[in-house]
């Protein structure tokens, strides 16, 4: 979808043709559809660079179809198009017009794998209950289907040993929160992923299926967290719509305060500082050189 997304947004910007945007677009498909293998089981770094190299071809297949390249024809529905071979049945078009999808977008509070999101949220909620994560006996923590398929599939994701699988792990975001109070990407590295009091708690979490958070997944992600401590105290949060969700918006300092954890490991302060008066002020900025510019260390 990203690859769809990016050849048509690009092809506007650089002025195609509706008959060259067809030809970019059945290039981008035909040539460059992926599997989904890249988020399952234990994750490799290519998690992180799909999105970017999707764009990257996209951009490649708008300039062969402005030189007047075509591409596969029919490559949605066509014999051995995108429908029959990907998607083993036709997809409906979506309605088009009012509320626009940008609307319903939804940002993540946490650097984490979006199902994650109401997980993390959930344990922060939790642990002022937690006098010390040694006290914990369990942690259930009940979630959709597709949230246990994505972050919570295979043994890998109770003892990640890569930064990808990591932070697409719901025990894991789990225990980081319980144990630390928190999350931030250096969770994601050495020496955390081998800390062995931090393993143990998040082998002390289980994750179930929850009927009501499979009826509700296309609203909100539900997550149920129940705290078992070894006294037999218990206590359960529950988080439908986390911070970030457009329902629950997060505020400008919020997102500001975000993009500064995630930038500051590539700019200096002042960089960062100077990229986000840019941002901010994006629909005054007369070139998009300029924004790429500042994203340079």
């Amino acid at each position: 979808m990203t690859g769809m997304a990016a050849v048509v947004g690009a092809g506007r910007l650089m002025g195609l043709t509706p008959d060259q945007m067809v030809q970019a677009i059945g290039i981008t498909v035909g040539g460059n559809t992926a599997t989904r293998q890249g988020r399952a089981d234990a994750l490799s770094n290519w998690k992180a660079f799909a999105a970017a190299d999707a764009c990257r071809k996209a951009i490649f297949a708008l300039e062969l179809a402005q030189e007047g390249m075509t591409g596969p024809a029919k490559v949605f529905e066509g014999s051995y198009g995108f429908f029959k071979v990907m998607g083993k049945k036709p997809v409906e078009p979506p309605q088009l017009g009012e509320p626009f999808g940008i609307r319903r977008a939804f940002t993540k509070r946490f650097p984490l794998g979006q199902f994650s999101q109401t997980v993390a949220q959930a344990a922060i909620e939790a642990r002022s209950f937690v006098t010390s994560p040694d006290d914990i006996q369990e942690v259930i923590i009940r979630v959709s289907h597709s949230a246990i398929k994505i972050m919570a599939d295979s043994p890998e994701k109770w003892k990640p040993s890569t930064h990808e699988t990591a932070d697409h792990s719901i025990p894991y975001a789990a225990g980081l929160v319980l144990m630390y109070g928190n999350i931030a990407p250096e969770y994601y590295e050495a020496p955390y992923l081998h800390d062995a009091r931090l393993l143990d708690l998040v082998n002390r979490i289980k994750v179930a299926p929850s009927e009501e958070a499979d009826r509700t997944e296309n609203e909100f992600n539900l997550c149920e967290l129940e705290v078992v401590l070894k006294s037999g105290a218990r206590k359960t949060t529950r988080v439908e719509y986390h911070r970030g969700h457009f329902k629950n918006p997060m505020t400008d300092a919020e997102l500001e305060e975000k993009f500064r954890l995630m930038a500051q490991k590539h700019l200096p302060a002042d960089r960062v500082d100077r990229l986000l008066r840019i941002l901010w002020g994006i629909e005054n900025e007369p070139e998009v050189a300029n924004l790429i510019a500042a994203t340079v260390a």
